[in-house]
């Protein structure tokens, strides 16, 4: 496993100022939606606490800046998603789905340090 040297620096993606080595042009991958409502806090500062409160955010928080993805801008702005609040409650619903209780429960898949 290759390790960074101290000289070489480490960036995660997580930085304001993308100048430093390895930072992506300001993006990182994120995570899969499965067990997505098992993986609180969200975002990659863990700065929401529920998934109501991620959907709040894109549905009326999104603010402009250089690395925000271009699916959520709309002539060059920030394109907030607008939904009403039974479409916020259907999504969550939605994404709950995407949790898989058996696979999280089955202790093949648990860590051995507990």
């Amino acid at each position: 496993m290759y390790q960074a040297q101290p000289s070489e620096g480490v960036n995660i993606g997580l930085d304001k100022v993308s100048s430093d080595l390895g930072m992506g042009s300001g993006k990182f991958k994120i995570p899969s939606l499965r067990n997505l409502d098992l993986t609180a806090p969200y975002m990659h500062d863990g700065r929401f606490a529920t998934l109501m409160d991620v959907i709040d955010h894109y549905n009326s928080g999104i603010q402009n800046n250089e690395h925000l993805d271009f699916r959520l801008k709309r002539n060059n702005k920030p394109q907030n998603l607008n939904l009403l609040p039974h479409e916020k409650e259907a999504l969550i619903a939605f994404l709950k789905t995407l949790t898989d209780y058996t696979i999280v429960q089955d202790k093949k898949f648990r860590t051995p340090f507990y």
